[in-house]
């Protein structure tokens, strides 16, 4: 579609062909007017290219002085970086080798405890079948005493009565002696 700009509109507007001294007149009242406002416009460009050219220079002396400053930190740096990395690695493989140990060694310890707690249950159940024979053993023992204690007391009463009986029978037999004797009497 074509573009048709303003001043053509102005120039075709009328019904006759001639243009007339109030059309130029429009016309170049148009024409100053956008001159004017593209004066201001390349104004405003310069003012704006006067203030980045400002901003440019003050954020080119800013980053110099940032460089200035920086460059030593970032060489000292840089410096201490070349000269801890080897340390670092070496700090980090001797952490890997302890960590591999230290993992083998409690393998070690886990199988040593395992095998360690098998023989306490082991010597656990020895343990008590030792004591549940010798607590058996003491019983039976305590039961053959007391039968022993009943059977010697059984065997001792017995001749005791005996004896006893024939103490008291021979006792009764002397007092009878004695008080038909002649000295009995008296």
């Amino acid at each position: 579609m074509p573009r048709i700009s303003l001043a053509t509109l102005a120039m075709f507007q009328g019904g006759d062909v001639t243009v007339g001294a109030h059309d130029i007149h429009l016309t170049m009242i148009a024409v100053w007017i956008i001159a004017i406002a593209l004066a201001v416009a390349a104004g405003a460009l310069f003012l704006m290219a006067g203030f980045a050219a400002k901003l440019l220079v003050s954020v080119d002396g800013i980053a110099k002085e940032v460089r200035e400053h920086t460059a030593p930190l970032l060489d000292k740096t840089h410096e201490l970086i070349v000269e801890l990395a080897p340390k670092i690695h070496h700090v980090t493989s001797n952490a890997e080798h302890i960590s591999t140990t230290v993992r083998t060694k409690m393998d070690e310890i886990a199988v040593t405890v395992t095998e360690l707690n098998a023989t306490v249950q082991e010597v656990n159940l020895r343990t008590q079948r030792q004591v549940a024979h010798v607590d058996s053993i003491v019983t039976d023992a305590l039961h053959a005493a007391g039968e022993i204690s009943h059977a010697v007391q059984d065997g001792i009463r017995g001749p005791v009565r005996q004896v006893s009986g024939i103490i008291a029978g021979v006792k009764a037999g002397i007092e009878k002696l004695v008080e038909r004797s002649p000295f009995g009497r008296g």
